[in-house]
């Protein structure tokens, strides 16, 4: 059980800070997408030491589907609501 809790979790984190660099690179902050990429691919890392070698059991497969689902939605709801906003340039009128 604990090793399905870590994967949920690492794959939450995975895919949130992807969609996070995905709606980064089309904002207007490049300091913004350096950020979320190296967030991103640090993440990445982990998951690629821990998650790709647990994939001999399918219900690691289903929470790692899951996780990626998740973590995806929630990180388009919190950039669209907050990080978009903070990191967007005045408009010059």
């Amino acid at each position: 059980m604990k090793d399905i809790l870590f994967i949920l979790l690492l794959t939450i984190l995975q895919n949130a800070s992807f969609t996070l660099v995905s709606r980064a690179r089309n904002g207007d902050s490049l300091i913004f997408h350096a950020l979320a990429a190296i967030v991103s691919n640090t993440i990445w890392l982990l998951v690629i030491s821990k998650v790709v070698h647990s994939f001999d059991r399918p219900i690691l497969m289903v929470t790692y589907i899951i996780g990626s689902t998740v973590g995806s939605l929630i990180m388009h709801y919190l950039s669209m609501k907050y990080f978009e906003k903070w990191f967007k340039k005045p408009k010059n009128k």
